[in-house]
Protein backbone atom coordinates (compact mmCIF):
# COMPACT_ATOMS: atom_id res chain seq x y z
CA UNK A 1 0.00 0.00 0.00
CA UNK A 2 1.49 3.33 -1.07
CA UNK A 3 1.19 6.18 1.42
CA UNK A 4 -0.68 9.32 0.47
CA UNK A 5 2.31 11.66 0.24
CA UNK A 6 0.60 15.01 0.90
CA UNK A 7 -0.94 13.97 4.26
CA UNK A 8 2.31 12.22 5.16
CA UNK A 9 4.19 15.45 4.48
CA UNK A 10 1.73 17.41 6.60
CA UNK A 11 2.03 14.91 9.46
CA UNK A 12 5.84 14.87 9.37
CA UNK A 13 6.00 18.65 8.95
CA UNK A 14 3.68 19.20 11.91
CA UNK A 15 5.79 16.99 14.15
CA UNK A 16 9.04 18.57 12.98
CA UNK A 17 7.71 22.10 13.50
CA UNK A 18 6.47 21.36 17.01
CA UNK A 19 9.71 19.55 17.90
CA UNK A 20 11.75 22.59 16.82
CA UNK A 21 9.43 24.90 18.75
CA UNK A 22 9.67 22.68 21.83
CA UNK A 23 13.45 22.60 21.64
CA UNK A 24 13.59 26.37 21.31
CA UNK A 25 11.14 26.98 24.16
CA UNK A 26 12.79 24.54 26.56
CA UNK A 27 15.99 26.57 26.80
CA UNK A 28 18.83 25.48 29.07
CA UNK A 29 16.66 24.43 32.03
CA UNK A 30 17.10 20.70 31.42
CA UNK A 31 20.88 21.14 31.71
CA UNK A 32 21.12 23.80 34.41
CA UNK A 33 18.09 23.79 36.72
CA UNK A 34 16.40 20.41 36.40
CA UNK A 35 19.44 18.29 37.39
CA UNK A 36 19.57 20.12 40.76
CA UNK A 37 16.01 19.13 41.67
CA UNK A 38 15.34 16.22 43.98
CA UNK A 39 13.50 13.46 42.12
CA UNK A 40 11.91 10.16 43.06
CA UNK A 41 14.06 7.04 42.70
CA UNK A 42 11.64 5.59 40.18
CA UNK A 43 12.12 8.38 37.63
CA UNK A 44 13.32 7.01 34.29
CA UNK A 45 16.80 8.12 33.15
CA UNK A 46 17.28 11.03 30.76
CA UNK A 47 18.00 8.79 27.76
CA UNK A 48 14.68 7.01 28.34
CA UNK A 49 12.85 10.35 28.59
CA UNK A 50 14.34 11.37 25.25
CA UNK A 51 13.27 8.04 23.75
CA UNK A 52 9.73 8.55 25.08
CA UNK A 53 9.67 12.02 23.52
CA UNK A 54 10.68 10.59 20.15
CA UNK A 55 8.04 7.87 20.43
CA UNK A 56 5.41 10.50 21.24
CA UNK A 57 6.29 12.36 18.04
CA UNK A 58 5.98 9.12 16.06
CA UNK A 59 2.57 8.54 17.66
CA UNK A 60 1.50 12.12 16.92
CA UNK A 61 2.65 11.78 13.31
CA UNK A 62 0.76 8.52 12.91
CA UNK A 63 -2.36 10.06 14.44
CA UNK A 64 -2.14 13.12 12.17
CA UNK A 65 -1.68 10.91 9.10
CA UNK A 66 -4.61 8.67 10.05
CA UNK A 67 -6.88 11.64 10.74
CA UNK A 68 -5.95 13.21 7.40
CA UNK A 69 -6.43 10.00 5.42
CA UNK A 70 -9.06 7.93 7.24
CA UNK A 71 -11.61 10.45 8.53
CA UNK A 72 -14.01 11.11 5.64
CA UNK A 73 -15.76 14.24 6.90
CA UNK A 74 -13.84 17.51 6.63
CA UNK A 75 -15.54 18.77 9.79
CA UNK A 76 -14.60 15.66 11.76
CA UNK A 77 -11.02 15.88 10.45
CA UNK A 78 -10.86 19.51 11.56
CA UNK A 79 -12.04 18.65 15.08
CA UNK A 80 -9.60 15.77 15.54
CA UNK A 81 -6.66 17.56 13.93
CA UNK A 82 -7.30 20.73 15.96
CA UNK A 83 -7.40 18.69 19.16
CA UNK A 84 -4.10 17.04 18.21
CA UNK A 85 -2.39 20.34 17.38
CA UNK A 86 -3.63 21.88 20.65
CA UNK A 87 -2.22 18.96 22.65
CA UNK A 88 1.10 19.10 20.80
CA UNK A 89 1.42 22.86 21.32
CA UNK A 90 0.43 22.64 24.98
CA UNK A 91 3.07 19.97 25.48
CA UNK A 92 5.69 22.31 23.99
CA UNK A 93 4.40 25.25 26.02
CA UNK A 94 4.51 23.16 29.21
CA UNK A 95 8.24 22.76 28.68
CA UNK A 96 8.60 26.52 28.33
CA UNK A 97 6.56 27.24 31.45
CA UNK A 98 8.27 24.60 33.59
CA UNK A 99 11.83 25.41 32.58
CA UNK A 100 11.47 29.18 32.10
CA UNK A 101 9.78 29.76 35.46
CA UNK A 102 11.84 27.03 37.10
CA UNK A 103 8.87 26.13 39.21
CA UNK A 104 7.80 22.68 40.32
CA UNK A 105 4.37 24.13 41.05
CA UNK A 106 4.03 25.38 37.47
CA UNK A 107 5.18 21.97 36.23
CA UNK A 108 2.64 20.07 38.32
CA UNK A 109 -0.27 22.42 37.62
CA UNK A 110 0.66 22.42 33.94
CA UNK A 111 0.45 18.62 33.80
CA UNK A 112 -2.92 18.68 35.57
CA UNK A 113 -4.21 21.36 33.18
CA UNK A 114 -2.91 19.36 30.21
CA UNK A 115 -5.18 16.43 31.11
CA UNK A 116 -8.33 18.19 29.89
CA UNK A 117 -7.17 18.80 26.31
CA UNK A 118 -5.46 15.40 26.26
CA UNK A 119 -8.70 13.64 27.18
CA UNK A 120 -10.66 15.72 24.65
CA UNK A 121 -8.22 14.54 21.97
CA UNK A 122 -8.47 10.94 23.13
CA UNK A 123 -12.28 11.03 23.00
CA UNK A 124 -12.29 12.76 19.61
CA UNK A 125 -10.00 10.07 18.24
CA UNK A 126 -12.23 7.28 19.53
CA UNK A 127 -15.21 8.99 17.92
CA UNK A 128 -13.60 9.79 14.55
CA UNK A 129 -10.63 7.41 14.07
CA UNK A 130 -10.46 4.43 16.47
CA UNK A 131 -7.19 3.03 15.06
CA UNK A 132 -5.43 6.31 15.86
CA UNK A 133 -7.21 6.40 19.22
CA UNK A 134 -5.86 3.01 20.26
CA UNK A 135 -2.33 3.98 19.25
CA UNK A 136 -2.58 7.35 21.01
CA UNK A 137 -3.95 5.71 24.14
CA UNK A 138 -0.40 4.57 24.97
CA UNK A 139 0.63 8.23 25.36
CA UNK A 140 -2.48 9.13 27.36
CA UNK A 141 -1.83 6.25 29.76
CA UNK A 142 1.83 7.28 30.04
CA UNK A 143 0.84 10.81 31.03
CA UNK A 144 -1.71 9.58 33.57
CA UNK A 145 0.39 6.76 35.02
CA UNK A 146 3.86 8.34 34.90
CA UNK A 147 3.94 12.10 34.24
CA UNK A 148 1.26 13.07 36.75
CA UNK A 149 2.75 11.03 39.62
CA UNK A 150 6.27 12.10 38.66
CA UNK A 151 5.56 15.81 38.77
CA UNK A 152 3.50 15.41 41.91
CA UNK A 153 6.53 13.70 43.52
CA UNK A 154 8.94 16.34 42.20
CA UNK A 155 6.67 19.07 43.59
CA UNK A 156 6.55 17.36 47.00
CA UNK A 157 10.35 16.90 47.05
CA UNK A 158 10.97 20.52 45.91
CA UNK A 159 8.20 22.63 47.48
CA UNK A 160 9.61 26.05 46.53
CA UNK A 161 8.05 28.31 43.92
Amino acid sequence: MTPDWAPLGVAVGLCAAVAVLEGFLTGDGPKTWYPRLRKPRWQIPLWASILVGLIVYVIDGFVAYRVLTAVPSAGDRAVALTALVVVMLLNALWNYAFFEYRSTLVGYLGIIGFLGPLLVLQIALFVYEPVAAWVHLAYTIYVLAYDVPLFYAIRRLNPGP
